[in-house]
């Protein structure tokens, strides 16, 4: 039998052809294969649709997995219980962002000029040297972040009811109690110094609400200063709240190193 043999003109069709495979599945690799096709909110939300579903079908079996079948008979609202859990994180999400805000600005106490540099949680901080030799002020980070979560919440209802700025009762307790380390602190629950010296409290939030009715009652002039912490920190200063005359300064500093301006939005 004769075999018909391809032409010239077919074998030369066949390379160019394999030829023209070859380089857009080589573009397809690299990503170069020509442009995307158009993706539209309504392909968005189906996927998340799609994810949502798979999510909740996941959900749905690690819950009947734990309860070994035991409710399987029972009917449960997945999609109010998703709905849920989803109010519940953006409820959430102010208090998560206020303390990832509070971590930011600490790299402010620093005195190194290397950019983007940040200090270390354990590593102690220290305002300015005051203008009269007297001693810093010793901080150590960690533990005046801690301070601030702690007492962020009583800060925020002793200006609602008292119409102090939380950011400088704050930034006076960190200052006066040196973020809670000072003897008087531990032992007599007093975190505001001098000016209740002497008197033991049965809690911190015992000495603070004392700390907001002594300014209230002994400095009346502080609360025509609006909310504007720099007005109040000075005008503690010149009430004789005091007699350091770097107290203002000191405030401010706290204050706007650890952002403590976000407590009073709340």
């Amino acid at each position: 039998m004769r075999t018909e043999r391809p032409d010239n003109v077919q074998i030369h069709q066949r390379k160019k052809q394999n030829s023209q495979l070859y380089q857009q599945s080589r573009r397809v690799r690299r990503g170069g294969g020509g442009p995307l096709p158009d993706i539209t909110l309504r392909d968005i939300l189906r996927h998340l649709w799609l994810g949502a579903n798979k999510l909740l079908v996941a959900l749905r079996y690690q819950f009947h997995r734990l309860t070994a079948g035991a409710f399987s008979n029972l009917r449960l609202p997945w999609y109010k219980i998703a709905f849920a859990v989803f109010i519940l994180l953006i409820v959430t999400k102010k208090d998560i962002q206020f303390s990832i805000n509070m971590k930011a600005p600490l790299s402010g106490f620093s005195n190194t000029d290397a950019a983007g540099s940040q200090m270390s949680l354990a590593q102690p901080i220290a305002l300015r040297q005051t203008e009269n030799g007297g001693e810093a002020l010793q901080l150590d980070e960690q533990k005046a972040l801690a301070y601030i979560r702690r007492f962020s919440k009583v800060a925020a209802a002793e200006m609602d009811k008292f119409g102090i700025p939380a950011s400088v009762k704050m930034a006076q307790g960190l200052l006066e109690s040196r973020a809670g380390e000072n003897p008087e602190a531990r032992q007599a629950n007093n975190h505001f110094g001098e000016p209740l010296a002497g008197r033991h409290f049965n809690s911190a939030w015992e000495n603070w609400r004392a700390h907001s009715l002594l300014l209230r009652n002994e400095y009346p002039g502080l609360f025509r200063n609006g909310a504007g912490y720099k007005q109040w920190a000075e005008a503690l200063q010149r009430s004789g709240y005091t007699n350091d005359s770097q107290y203002a300064r000191k405030l401010i500093e706290l204050i706007e190193n650890f952002q403590l301006y976000n407590l009073d939005q709340f």
